[in-house]
């Protein structure tokens, strides 16, 4: 009833006038309070998370010059790996990126819970950074994130991570789901965002950057029924993440907050595609080579593209912003001996045993935690550990200028931190953010809503083993800083 009342609140505000529309961006009055000193951000920063980054395809992309942005980046900033979940599940892994929690903290186990419904954002049973920052007076912008349907009321603006295009391969819906509710906050914002979701992730605009950009000339006359249905599951992930690319450029733009975060997919489903066709040598058996020769550059073609979106995202936060990009986990081959395994073909790559993922920190108030030899890097592939997932959420409140709490398994990363903001880790822990936070719920998806969310993600066989949610799930860490294995050598 809250939420409904709050909602209808704002409709009735959003036709008078803008000053009252950014009170409707407010997080919700029962979490607020006025004993919370401001927090105090040392600059604005920027969170750009990439599903299934591998160090291993991104080297020889950065060598060759393909990957411009994140080059910038790594030249004037700290990169390495960064220590994941095992299992290495999206929406935990997301979630603990956003908490600095670990699953029997923060609520989130799987991609479906035991009784094969969906985790919401209701069900997260901490504050996610954007309520920290929103209880010390900081704006959020976050766009496509994990686990964020149904969207919280935050000090600026949230649009939900559940990609909801149903049918996308018959009527082209944006990533988000038309007419669907708590989707976009403010309300307000709905129109306005729909519009240019629908537009940024239009059939002639997907398809003429998947012609273009990712699969280039493949002889469609080739491919048989189960590869074309592979290139529409890449679709898809295109359609979502130039939604929102486009949706966070403009927020961010708009609306802009001192917390910025995007999520981009699209780098885990080619890995997860195309991987055999991306490193044929480590596979016994093989395709058509025509076929097979002209999609082996989906998936460094995709982290290129990727790198476009992130240099867009960059100068749209403007000068002096902090930014933090990093992937889940890494990537590697399976079913690689000739017995290949019940569903090969859909998915040839996976990272079930945690390879470690993709950090690179860069702006005023980011050092070089590692002296940033790049040249060295691209030479021998060694990379040191700076961290891990749960070490995010401490850092970003260093930026922030909000105390970490002791209840977080992460602590803040204060070798990439300089000035005030490495002060800020090491301010005195709080003991929890928690305290009068609301409980978690069982929020249900719309039936479209549910429905692509399970098509989508069963294909990638995400949702075959439930993770039993007793047991919790721990970080792997590298114990050393040897190469990633680099395909073809």
């Amino acid at each position: 009833m809250r939420r409904l009342a709050r909602l209808m609140a704002c409709l009735v505000l959003a036709g008078l006038g803008p000053g009252l529309l950014t009170g409707c961006g407010d997080a919700d009055s029962s979490w607020s309070s006025s004993e919370t000193p401001p927090g105090k951000p040392v600059g604005k920063v920027l969170v750009i998370g990439v599903d299934g980054m591998e160090w291993s395809v991104l080297r020889p992309l950065l060598a060759a010059g393909r990957c411009p942005n994140l080059r910038g980046l790594m030249e004037r900033g700290s990169f390495g790996r960064l220590a994941t979940i095992n299992p290495t599940l999206s929406p935990i892994i997301w979630t603990t990126i956003a908490t600095g929690r670990m699953p029997k903290a923060h609520g989130i186990h799987d991609f479906l819970d035991e009784n094969k419904k969906e985790y919401t954002s209701s069900r997260r049973a901490v504050p996610a950074v954007w309520n920290i920052a929103d209880r010390y007076g900081i704006a959020s912008d976050v766009i496509g994130w994990w686990i964020t349907w149904p969207v919280e009321h935050i000090k600026g603006v949230m649009v939900s991570g559940t990609s909801s295009g149903a049918l996308v391969s018959v009527n082209w819906k944006p990533s988000l789901l038309p007419g669907g509710a708590d989707q976009i906050w403010p309300v307000a914002l709905t129109d306005e965002l729909m519009t240019l979701a629908t537009e940024a992730g239009s059939e002639a605009a997907v398809k003429e950057l998947a012609r273009r950009h990712i699969f280039g000339a493949v002889p469609a006359d080739l491919l048989d029924a189960q590869q074309k249905a592979l290139e529409q599951t890449t679709l898809w992930s295109l359609q979502s993440d130039l939604t929102f690319a486009a949706l966070a450029r403009h927020v961010f733009a708009a609306k802009p907050a001192q917390l910025n975060m995007v999520y981009f997919g699209g780098t885990d489903v080619t890995s997860h595609r195309y991987w055999r066709q991306y490193e044929p040598q480590a596979y016994a058996w093989h395709g058509d080579e025509v076929v097979d020769k002209a999609l082996a550059s989906v998936v460094p073609n995709y982290y290129e593209w990727i790198d476009t979106l992130i240099g867009g995202l960059v100068e749209a936060a403007g000068p002096g912003t902090n930014v933090l990009v990093m992937s889940d986990h890494g990537f590697h081959a399976i079913y690689t001996k000739k017995d290949p395994g019940p569903d090969a073909r859909g998915m040839t790559g996976h990272h079930m045993d945690a390879p470690p993922g993709v950090l690179v920190a860069a702006g005023r108030d980011l050092g070089r935690a590692a002296p940033g030899d790049l040249a060295a890097f691209l030479e021998s592939g060694a990379l040191p550990v700076l961290g891990s997932v749960a070490d995010i959420t401490p850092t970003l409140l260093a930026l922030l200028g909000i105390p970490a709490a002791r209840d977080m398994t992460g602590r803040a990363l204060a070798p990439l931190l300089v000035g005030a903001a490495r002060e800020n880790a090491a301010l005195p822990l709080v003991d929890t953010h928690d305290t009068g936070f609301r409980p978690a719920t069982m929020d249900l998806m719309p039936p479209a809503m549910a429905e692509s969310y399970k098509t989508r993600f069963s294909g990638l066989g995400y949702l075959d083993d439930p993770v039993d949610p007793t047991q919790d799930p721990v970080i792997v860490v590298p114990t050393d800083a040897a190469p990633p294995a680099v395909p073809g050598k």
